[in-house]
């Protein structure tokens, strides 16, 4: 009887430690939920770049690589959705900024303190002193000013222009 109950125990501390060691292999990153034009959602992490045609996030085994998506099918992008979807209130307790409804002209990211700011999104790496890409430092660039991409809620994308 002793034999099985020392059994379960090692059994549970186990699956335990392999539940922890996983967690640590995530990294810790922002999940982001990316809603697209034909009305689906799409939830990904890390998010490694957004440029004039292109996201791309996930991981394909490469740091900074991973899957990619047209920016035309993106409307927009809110940061931890899923994981925070019950909270109606940041650290502090201040509100959380919500993303505005309808279209915008140009595009739009909502900071955590609810400040928002019109102008072309785009997301990149940082570089450190060395001048070497920090893959999981990913920094909004507005406006010719970059922002650390956690303090950033929401992004929401202009309708791409159609081609004459």
């Amino acid at each position: 009887m002793r034999s099985k109950k020392f059994v379960m125990i090692i059994a549970t501390l186990s699956i335990g430690l392999f539940c922890e060691i996983t967690v640590l292999a995530q990294g810790g990153w922002d999940v982001w939920s990316i809603y697209l034009r034909d009305g689906s959602r799409i939830d990904a992490a890390p998010v490694w770049s957004l440029d004039k045609e292109v996201l791309k996030y996930g991981m394909s085994g490469e740091v900074g690589e991973g899957k990619q998506l047209k920016r035309s099918e993106i409307v927009s992008m809110s940061r931890n959705v899923s994981a925070r979807s019950s909270m109606k209130t940041d650290s502090a307790g201040n509100p959380l900024p919500e993303l505005p409804q309808g279209e915008v002209k140009k595009d739009l990211a909502i900071m955590s303190d609810g400040q928002q700011i019109s102008g072309a999104v785009l997301i990149r790496a940082t570089k450190n002193d060395a001048g070497e890409i920090q893959h999981f430092s990913p920094v909004l660039v507005q406006n010719g000013v970059e922002t650390d991409l956690r303090n950033v809620e929401h992004i929401k994308l202009a309708k791409p222009k159609r081609s004459p």
